[in-house]
């Protein structure tokens, strides 16, 4: 993971988030206000969109934090389910 430095477009400031994928992709979140959604878009290895950038609610985000807490915590350390 590495962090991108805030960027002011207009009067916005946005959080960026960057991650590597296994497969050459690059997964890009953002954020434009505290507690606000949060922008997922995917790139291809050569920096071309791959996706529609989705949006996913701050609810739904710290949702997904907990379920992942939830699974390290209780030893699913792979996150494997069966």
């Amino acid at each position: 993971m590495r962090l991108i430095n805030k960027s002011k477009e207009s009067d916005l400031i946005m959080e960026k988030l960057s991650f590597d994928v296994n497969n050459g992709s690059i997964i890009e979140l953002a954020q434009f206000k505290h507690d606000g959604s949060v922008s997922m878009t995917t790139y291809d290895s050569k920096g071309n969109q791959e996706t529609n950038t989705e949006s996913i609610s701050a609810g739904d985000f710290i949702t997904m934090l907990n379920w992942y807490r939830y699974e390290k915590g209780k030893g699913n350390h792979s996150l494997n389910f069966e």
